[in-house]
């Protein structure tokens, strides 16, 4: 379960334990209540006198009257406490004056079962009441009648309303704050500025909030990343296509000024158009390829066939080079994906290794498939110059060429390619031999 739901459910349990503190004050309230009552009802029973009177009773039970009468007189005499033993009449034993208030009230404990306080006894036919009354009755407490059942009532629904006025308040607060932060990011998104983070405002937060505000910080960082792409991609495009247009210019001029020049001048403007044309189709694949837009479904594609073919085509362009290129199959292996995407990004790297070879050179494609991993590789190696170390991360970038490279080409066969392996969840990379050139690996899941 989301931590989420642990705060709510430790919020409300505790919450609950408060409502259950104040149902538990109401309890103790009440059990005061009632240790007042028996109390304020023993205010004419002395306590102190209680061993007297089981003393007295066991007298009575095993002695008889005469020994019972005898123990009474005694303690009378010595004025420790005042035992009386009243029979059914209202009479005492001993003849001594029985005040009706104590009398009452122990005959109600006795007929309540409380024996300690009050004892029965039965000698001969006749019944006597023990008990020992207090020589001067307690004071009532003047407060006694002002505590009742509706104030720890009140206290109880007080108590439970504060608390969840409390508790919801904070709850409130601890989940609404990160979701203003949130709000106000995306409206600060909205208004251009993406480089908005909102996860250092979560810094003490270890939950599903805080994971969001994480997701909005990457996604903005993706949109900042892809609409800086865009903007460079404009530039590089704006860049690509003044050159062109500025040598068709010129060649319009001097076409006009040299009309004996006019033959060159159109070779010199079809083979500008036709860089122009091979700029702007390079550039519609790679925005199909961005968006996700492809006119051929995934199929099942062989490798190891569409190898074949690629290495066959290219032997025409790198023989008329004088550069080798040496292949060999592995095995039979077969992917899922879309086989122009698969063929055009091979098709690049490799061509773009021929391109970059001398005469003599020799191009060495590799397959490999790695049944453990579950990855099928392809490795293309040239001998020309390579690329600088600091230059290797920016060589899938669109219209980049590194200082060794030539100025040739459109410079987005290695983006497309990059594009294509990428849209069906493999990798590529760039390394330079240590011996010279560089290595270019494609790998796949296979």
């Amino acid at each position: 379960m989301g931590r989420l739901f642990w705060k709510f459910f430790f919020s409300f349990w505790l919450t609950l334990l408060l409502a259950s503190l104040s149902a538990g004050s109401l309890v103790w309230l009440k059990r005061a209540a009632d240790n007042d009552d028996l109390s304020q009802n023993l205010k004419f029973i002395d306590y102190r006198g209680i061993p007297y009177v089981m003393v007295a009773t066991d007298i009575a039970e095993q002695h008889g009257l005469t020994d019972l009468t005898e123990f009474l007189s005694r303690i009378n005499a010595d004025k420790l406490h005042q035992v009386l033993a009243v029979d059914s009449e209202g009479q005492d034993l001993l003849g001594r004056y029985v005040d009706p208030q104590p009398l009452e009230q122990a005959r109600y404990w006795h007929e309540q079962g409380k024996q300690r306080i009050v004892s029965d006894v039965t000698i001969g036919d006749k019944n006597y009441l023990l008990y020992a009354p207090l020589a001067e009755p307690a004071p009532a407490n003047p407060h006694h009648h002002k505590r009742g059942a509706p104030f720890p009532l009140f206290l109880v629904i007080t108590t439970a309303i504060f608390a969840s006025l409390l508790f919801s308040a904070l709850l409130a607060w601890y989940f609404t704050k990160p979701i203003r932060s949130l709000k106000q990011a995306f409206q600060a998104v909205a208004g251009g500025k993406l480089d908005t983070r909102v996860s250092n405002t979560m810094s003490g937060r270890n939950d599903e909030l805080s994971e969001l505000g994480h997701n909005f910080d990457y996604m903005t960082a993706q949109i900042s990343a892809l609409v800086n792409g865009q903007r460079h991609l404009l530039h590089d495009v704006s860049h690509e296509l003044r050159s062109p247009l500025a040598r068709m210019q010129a060649a319009i001029g001097i076409a006009q000024q040299q009309p004996d020049k006019v033959d060159a001048t159109l070779s010199r403007l079809e083979k500008e158009a036709e860089r122009m044309s091979d700029l702007v189709g390079e550039l519609l694949l790679l925005s199909r390829m961005e968006t996700g837009v492809s006119h051929n479904p995934p199929a099942q594609v062989d490798i190891n066939l569409l190898l074949d073919e690629i290495v066959a085509d290219a032997r025409f362009e790198a023989d008329a080079k004088s550069i080798a290129i040496d292949y060999q199959p592995n095995g039979l292996i077969s992917l899922h994906g879309q086989q122009e995407l698969l063929h055009r990004a091979i098709e690049n790297v490799l061509r773009n290794a021929i391109k970059f070879s001398d005469a003599g050179d020799t191009v060495s494609v590799e397959a490999a498939h790695d049944p453990i991993k579950h990855i099928f590789q392809i490795t293309i190696c040239d001998q020309g110059p390579g690329v600088a170390d600091a230059e290797l991360e920016k060589l899938f970038r669109p219209f980049f060429r590194g200082q060794q490279q030539r100025r040739d080409g459109v410079g987005l066969g290695l983006t497309i390619a990059q594009r294509a392996v990428a849209a069906h969840r493999g990798h590529i990379k760039a390394i330079n031999r240590p011996e010279g050139g560089l290595c270019i690996t494609i790998s796949l899941p296979a």
